[in-house]
């Protein structure tokens, strides 16, 4: 055949309406390709832009500053104080106190910019025969649901008020979730609040007994569903009514150590008119049964009010004692081992010619690389008044003091709640300016650069 006439048979193939269902139906495979490589490439695209995204907000966590910084609406808070301040996981902080006489909980970024505050003024003010009290928030954790959990205690423990503490839990935004009060017809005072690591709550504090002697123990360790149902509580103490716990964790084997105060009469008073306490350090199995505990102390005043664990098997403690009555009341900070052994401590050296000294450590954290310890606290001497907040920096391993330092200004009231900071630097509540309650944002040695 004619090579022309093979052409034309072709064209009329071509042009012909099946071959252009045909060709049309190839098109569009190939075009349906396409598009599937395109849209494919573009998903891996968005996602990779996630990825560096979420690694730049990560690499965006931790702005180098400094600063000592008013809350943001301080003259509307209302006689505010902050007793816990934790660092939380998307760059931000979280405290808790008290604003008026209600518990109060705050968060706010790393420049001290508030990013919400929520008072629970569901929760009613104390009221009975002598006047007002308060209740107000004493410890604060985050828990992995992203929300916070946070105990509270009562300034009154009269029959007239029908105050006791409460248990509080939160969403990530501030918002109630639920709120219980502690068991009991009396007064109980919660003082610290861990999420457990099977993801429960445990709470510690003491409440009240009804007189001096007795065999009520004063001391409670209770434990609760995330829905705020009490699992157990378990009591603790001898016969005075002044035994409390201030601080707990867990353990690696899902037990606990509790530390506080344990009451004793001495060879001047019995704790009927007037006990005296020793350092209480107590551990328990996970279901709050003691299987250790020791009472460091002299005749006098020796109290914990914070445990955290060195990583090493041993735990560092934060306290006061005054082992002689003409004595002051010094600063303590003890290392000690899982049974309630003294390692080494610290002794905050006497005054010369001042007997009415009251320091204390109250809170402790440890440092990113575990060697040092760094404590938040006060030193004062009467009238109460002239306090003056203090950090103190002990070696983890041998607890020997390697520098303090003060903030210049005598506060009105001690203040709590220390944290590690997002670029490696300190974060803590003081008052300063009258009696102010400001953020301190330090270095790592507890320096303020202010420009």
């Amino acid at each position: 055949m004619e090579p022309i006439a093979v052409r034309a048979i072709l064209r009329q193939i071509f042009h012909s309406s099946w071959f252009y269902i045909i060709r049309r139906d190839i098109i569009m495979k190939i075009f349906n390709v396409k598009f599937c490589l395109v849209l494919a490439i573009s998903l891996i695209v968005l996602q990779c832009e996630d990825i560096d995204s979420e690694q730049n907000a990560s690499s965006d966590c931790g702005i180098e500053t400094t600063y000592i910084k008013d809350l943001d609406n301080i003259d509307s808070l209302g006689n505010a104080s902050c007793t816990d301040l934790k660092m939380v996981d998307d760059c931000n902080y979280v405290a808790v106190g008290k604003r008026t006489s209600v518990p109060w909980a705050t968060k706010f970024n790393e420049l001290g910019e508030e990013i919400w505050s929520r008072t629970f003024d569901e929760i009613p003010i104390p009221q009975g025969n002598y006047g007002t009290g308060q209740i107000y928030a004493t410890a604060v954790d985050q828990t992995s649901d992203g929300g916070y959990v946070i105990s509270c205690a009562t300034t009154v423990n009269h029959p007239s008020y029908n105050a006791t503490g409460r248990l509080i839990k939160v969403d990530s935004l501030g918002t109630t979730e639920w709120i219980v009060k502690f068991p009991g017809t009396r007064a109980h005072h919660g003082r610290d609040v861990i999420e457990t690591m099977e993801g429960d709550y445990l709470v510690v504090g003491g409440w009240f007994t009804r007189r001096a002697v007795t065999n009520e123990q004063s001391a409670f360790m209770a434990r609760y569903d995330v829905d705020g149902n009490l699992i157990w509580i378990e009591r603790f103490g001898g016969e005075c009514d002044e035994d409390e716990f201030y601080s707990v964790i867990q353990k690696p084997d899902g037990g606990f150590i509790a530390v506080g105060r344990f009451e004793h009469e001495s060879k001047d008073y019995n704790c009927d008119f007037y006990g005296y306490t020793d350092l209480w350090f107590v551990s328990t199995d996970s279901e709050g049964q003691v299987l250790e505990e020791t009472k460091t102390g002299e005749s006098y005043w020796e109290s914990a009010f914070d445990i955290i664990d060195l990583g090493d098997g041993t735990y560092g403690l934060a306290g006061r004692k005054r082992h002689q009555r003409q004595k002051p009341v010094n600063a303590w900070y003890l290392r000690m081992d899982g049974s309630g052994n003294v390692i080494s401590e610290w002794n905050e050296p006497d005054y010369v010619n001042h007997s009415l000294r009251g320091d204390q450590l109250n809170d402790l954290i440890l440092s990113e690389d575990g060697s040092t310890v760094i404590a938040l606290g006060s030193r004062y001497d009467l009238p109460t008044s002239n306090i003056n907040q203090y950090l103190w920096a002990f070696n983890a391993s041998t607890s020997d003091e390697l520098w303090s330092t003060n903030y210049d200004e005598n506060g009105r009231g001690s203040t709590s709640g220390i944290s590690n900071a997002h670029d490696g630097g300190l974060i803590f509540f003081g008052y300063k300016d009258n009696g102010r309650i400001k953020i301190f944002k330090t270095d790592e040695n507890g320096v303020v650069m202010l420009y």
